[in-house]
């Protein structure tokens, strides 16, 4: 579904990416993990074509997004890690708002509205709640669901559960494994290690701007017949 190609990009002196390569499948979870500064930032950005390569290509479904980024967007569900809702409506408006943004059908935009709302553990009147009202956690589970509404093929989720309570976190967990078995490819950008290591077919850990390990979360985890933990491959890897 999703290639990257040796990509490399770079602002002024600074590379902030180089030579990075890794495949995306449907029904994946693919995790991305690194220190800060590693370049996860800047690959998401150019996989979501708010960047552009300087090298290399990113293809989805074989197709270049450089040369023609509406063939991603359309099937691109991106939730950042700034929320990004309207605090002054409701809920129930930034769902309508967001629904008529991607041209959903009044019929197909309840329908998904509803399916949702029960994913992400909303009752009608939280809903009905503007959402400055709301706590961290409401924001982040709504932040997602809005991102979801026109069923796309590629998520990329960056740090979806930063800062929230237990009973959010257990609900955007169980949405994305719900996800995954819809067939939808998941790019889980994450600094919870026990979450990647729970969720994820593969991992990806950058350091310095490089891809220092892409493999499956099964062949990662074993040394010599003997099973590890993620904290353990990142320190055998020295990344700190």
């Amino acid at each position: 579904m999703l290639e990257v190609n040796h990509v490399h990009k770079a602002y002024q002196n600074h590379t902030a990416v180089e030579d990075i390569s890794f495949q995306m499948k449907q029904g994946e979870i693919t995790g991305l993990i690194g220190p800060n500064g590693a370049g996860k930032s800047t690959t998401v950005s150019m996989i979501a074509t708010l960047l552009r390569p300087d090298k290399g290509q990113i293809l989805f479904n074989g197709e270049d997004i450089s040369k023609n980024p509406k063939i991603i967007r359309s099937s691109l569900g991106y939730v950042p890690q700034d929320i990004a809702l309207y605090e002054s409506l409701t809920g129930m408006d930034n769902f309508e708002f967001w629904g008529n943004a991607y041209h959903l059908s009044k019929t197909l935009r309840k329908e998904r509205i509803k399916q949702l709302s029960d994913m992400i553990g909303f009752t009608e009147s939280e809903l009905n709640r503007k959402v400055k009202e709301y706590s961290g956690g409401m924001k982040r589970r709504l932040n997602i669901a809005v991102a979801l509404l026109h069923e796309p093929k590629l998520v990329i989720l960056d740090e979806p559960t930063v800062g929230i309570d237990l009973q959010s976190r257990k609900q955007i967990l169980s949405a994305i494994e719900q996800l995954k078995k819809s067939g939808t490819a998941i790019l889980y950008v994450g600094h919870y290690l026990e979450e990647v290591e729970r969720l994820c077919d593969r991992i990806l850990i950058f350091n310095q701007g490089r891809c220092v390990w892409n493999d499956t979360v099964s062949n990662s985890l074993i040394r010599s017949d003997q099973k590890i933990s993620l904290e353990q491959l990142y320190e055998e890897l020295s990344i700190n």
